[in-house]
């Protein structure tokens, strides 16, 4: 029964990524691995070109959580290519790509709550948790550079705090890095079934980071990260860019971070 869903979902991926109605993958040089890191599997996309060397990990957002009444979807597949992108154009050797659970791939262990209420509760960070760690292994290194966008920086910075001493670098791209103030700022549901890094934050501020911020960001506005983090010095405002457009400016910079 297990093989078969994992077959059902492999279908799914690669029907996402082909069909005219979806954005292009433009990970092409990249290798697809699905990652069995129960109780989900995950889609990743890698290039290891020298192992033992560190391994660049971006971690995708929330996707299409809620269509455009704010109204949960079926299914969280991010539509844009942002992030993909960004890591697409990565120039270092040993770079990856990992979907969010449930995104792309759907198994029966999926649930609503995974994409709402409960995109950080603890088995969905568990879970990520694990591929992270698998990619290491297959990148056959011990040090990590984690990227996390919008709410995939919640969840790097979760799993940062588990493993400091593997964590080279945190950087995040329009980073949810306290939930609760984020959610309260739109009055929004409370993430009720969720995680909050602001309760790991001790940990999390020893951490090498740098945060990169869009000056006209509405779905992250500035002060929720400049509130958050205690050095300023970590804060990198991109005048020109929001939540998604504007940062193409600061790519060569987000790679030269290591």
């Amino acid at each position: 029964m297990f093989i078969k869903k994992i077959k059902t979902s492999l279908l799914f991926v690669f029907f996402i990524l082909s069909t005219g109605c979806a954005h292009k993958n433009p990970l092409t040089d990249f290798q697809f691995q699905t990652m069995m890191a129960p109780p989900y599997v995950l889609a990743s996309w890698y290039r290891i070109s020298e192992p033992n060397k560190p391994i660049r990990i971006y971690i995708e957002g929330d996707g299409h959580s809620f269509d455009a009444y704010n109204r949960p979807t079926a299914n969280p597949t991010p539509k844009s290519t942002f992030l993909r992108d960004i890591a697409a154009q990565d120039p270092n050797p040993n770079v990856a790509y990992l979907g969010r659970p449930c995104q792309y791939l759907q198994t029966n262990t999926c649930t609503q709550d995974d994409w709402t209420c409960g995109r950080f509760s603890p088995q969905i960070v568990n879970s990520m948790e694990q591929s992270v760690l698998q990619l290491s292994k297959k990148g056959q290194t011990q040090e990590i550079i984690l990227i996390g966008y919008s709410g995939g920086a919640q969840i790097a910075g979760l799993i940062a705090v588990r493993h400091p001493q593997l964590i080279n670098r945190i950087i995040t791209i329009a980073g949810v890095l306290d939930q609760q103030a984020w959610t309260t700022h739109h009055n929004d549901t409370p993430l009720n079934k969720s995680l909050n890094l602001k309760d790991y934050k001790d940990v999390f501020q020893q951490i090498p980071q740098t945060h990169f911020i869009g000056k006209k960001d509405k779905v992250v506005p500035n002060y929720l990260t400049e509130n958050f983090v205690d050095d300023k010095k970590n804060i990198i405002t991109v005048k020109k860019a929001d939540h998604q457009k504007g940062y193409d400016s600061v790519l060569k910079q987000i790679y030269r971070l290591n």
